[in-house]
């Protein structure tokens, strides 16, 4: 499989568009008001946080979800230590749940902070994807993509 991704550089000015529509409509922020939360498919919990995994914003990927502290916090760094140790509480009966009922052979994992580091909504979420060895994409990790632009802009600044 082949696939290209058009990086035009108009891709962080929608983040932080919609970062600051969020921003001035926190009543509207659907993370915060948890109003997308009814219906889906899996919801764990704890006292600071919420595990949601709903197919209708999966975009393809199968099974994925992601924890969301109940108090707003705009980025990871923003969490309260106890709101750290009980994301990480939930992730590891999130992990449980997933090799219990769809067994992935492995696991991306990640935060996405401010609208260049691709965030755009400000309520921090912990992104949480199973990953399965007969997937295409097996063996692609986080910085992989980030990696072969970072190396095709260096290609494309070289050329004379």
């Amino acid at each position: 499989m082949n696939v290209t991704v058009e990086l035009d550089g108009t891709l962080l000015a929608k983040r932080q568009e919609e970062w600051a529509h969020w921003l001035a409509n926190p009543e509207e922020n659907p993370l915060s008001t948890r109003a997308s939360f009814s219906g889906a498919e899996v919801t764990l919990e704890n006292e600071l946080c919420v595990y949601v995994q709903d197919s209708r914003y999966s975009e393809g990927l199968r099974v994925a979800g992601y924890i969301v502290t109940r108090a707003v916090r705009a980025t990871v760094f923003d969490l309260t230590p106890e709101e750290a140790a009980a994301t990480h509480a939930l992730l590891a009966e999130v992990k449980a749940h997933l090799d219990a009922t769809v067994q992935p052979d492995g696991y991306t994992v990640g935060w996405n902070v401010f609208p260049a580091g691709g965030s755009h909504i400000p309520h921090v979420h912990l992104h949480i994807l199973p990953r399965w060895n007969a997937d295409l994409a097996a063996g692609v990790g986080l910085r992989y993509f980030l990696k072969a632009a970072a190396q095709a802009a260096e290609r494309e600044r070289r050329r004379p």
